[in-house]
């Protein structure tokens, strides 16, 4: 009898939430029919048959289900349509709070800033804001939807995360309104910083200065990225732009995998339709699938990514880089092909169905991740990258994986600790690559480390 009873009051719990869903539907018709009062019941039974207006859908009212599933989908859209958040409804404090040391980089993000916290000494404390960190300036001015969503995403993900590989969002700040007349009505007049751990150098400013590290140490990093990407993907977390300039590290050797303004939250189900866009990763660290045009991808994009970090550790060079490759990465494609092989129907089914397929080269290229391409990696560090970077996704290494791979865990020499990394002098700073010549310099540089005479010229849109 209690079984039943309990089987009766969920149905009537399911039917008082059926109810109640149409009933928000008519709430703003209802609103309009205020005046009249004694509605019939014959009345009643007409607007069911009747078809309501909402964001210029019309949707039929024949079946609740019906209305459920129409209501889900404007939803849906509305949320499409509205992914920007007004600043005015943000709860954030003052950039007043900081003190802008000197500008340590600039990018199409915005630029990023050392900064010292100069606020409240009790919030100080409360939170664990450090003496000095890094704020970075969100670019709005040329955003006419208000807030880039880019931006938004990131915020919202690193508030998620707490890792010790995983480079730290402090809070966010905004400036002061401002008072130029000629911004127009309804845009941004405020300027957004993300404020962030400090971290002094990254991996990119490291190899182009040539500090050379050795097997041991490169382990070392390489572990720490591993267990850092592990994290995120098992809070379902892509991080799509893995690069050397994006892999931080400290004076306490502590590395920490930085910028998620590419970063999105992925379905783990595969029956879930994931439809992506594939213009994420910088070319030279892009997956041949999403050079190819996958749209539906998963986890591997970020392994591949590491799996070239991986070899440029180890080589000194980027083995992908393409001089003036396009937007596509139809040279990096090709590159790719000679070092890896050339995808096919046999180690690849269904790449031939692929849009870009055509950017295979005529030439019939097999794998040379070999001991005669590279004639100082042993076998078993070239069995990692070879298996880091296998063309077909689907089997290609997997994290948990890379952690039991005789490279990490028996290969010699064993993969050193953080206080036997060497140590970076105090004068050096390779982050600081502010300014339009520091930038063609720093350009110049990533050119040289891949292998080609190049005078600084950048490439005209």
């Amino acid at each position: 009898m209690n079984e039943k009873n309990n089987d009766n009051n969920d149905k009537d719990k399911n039917l008082e939430k059926k109810e109640e869903k149409i009933n928000n539907i008519f709430d703003k018709k209802e609103k309009n029919e205020k005046n009249e009062k004694d509605i019939t019941n014959e009345k009643k039974e007409e607007d069911k048959n009747e078809n309501i207006k909402l964001n210029n859908n019309i949707i039929p009212l024949d079946e609740e289900k019906e209305i459920n599933e129409e209501k889900e989908k404007i939803d849906s859209n509305k949320k499409k349509k509205n992914r920007r958040v007004p600043i005015k409804d943000w709860a954030c404090r003052s950039l007043k709070e900081y003190q802008i040391i000197n500008e340590i980089g600039e990018g199409a993000y915005g630029i990023v800033y050392k900064a010292k916290y100069i606020g409240e000494k009790e919030y100080k404390n409360l939170y664990g804001i450090p003496d000095v960190v890094a704020l970075k300036q969100i670019k709005t001015e040329k955003e006419k939807e208000g807030f880039p969503i880019t931006a938004l995403r990131e915020i919202i993900i690193l508030k998620e995360l707490e890792h010790k590989n995983i480079v730290k969002l402090l809070e966010v700040v905004i400036s002061e309104p401002k008072k130029d007349k000629r911004i127009e009505e309804g845009k941004i007049n405020r300027d957004v910083y993300l404020v962030f751990e400090f971290m002094k150098h990254d991996l990119f400013g490291i190899i182009s200065n040539n500090i050379v590290y050795n097997l041991s140490q490169i382990k070392y990093i390489f572990h720490e990225l591993v267990l850092g990407l592990k994290y995120l993907h098992d809070n379902n977390i892509l991080h799509r732009d893995l690069k050397p300039s994006n892999i931080l590290l400290n004076d306490k050797n502590e590395i920490k995998i930085g910028d998620f303004g590419l970063a999105r939250i992925f379905s783990k189900s595969s029956n879930a339709i994931k439809r992506y866009t594939n213009r994420v990763v910088t070319t030279c660290y892009r997956a041949p699938e999403l050079i190819l045009g996958e749209t539906n991808y998963t986890t591997e994009v970020d392994i591949w990514s590491l799996g070239c970090i991986l070899l440029e550790l180890l080589t000194r060079k980027n083995a992908f880089y393409f001089k003036d490759d396009n937007e596509e990465g139809e040279g990096t494609f090709g590159l790719i092909c000679k070092l890896c092989g050339n995808p096919n129907e046999e180690n690849w089914k269904g790449v031939t169905q692929y849009k870009n397929y055509k950017f295979i080269p005529k030439e019939n290229y097999q794998c040379k991740i070999n001991n005669k391409t590279f004639p100082n990696l042993d076998e078993v560090t070239l069995d990692i990258i070879k298996k880091m970077l296998t063309l077909n996704p689907k089997k290609r290494i997997t994290l948990d994986e890379i952690l039991k791979h005789p490279f990490l865990t028996s290969h010699e020499p064993k993969m050193c600790k953080a206080e036997d990394m060497p140590k970076i002098e105090e004068s050096f700073n390779s982050l600081n690559h502010g300014g339009c010549e520091n930038e063609k310099k720093k350009e110049k540089i990533e050119m040289k480390i891949a292998g080609n005479d190049y005078l600084g010229k950048k490439k005209k849109k």
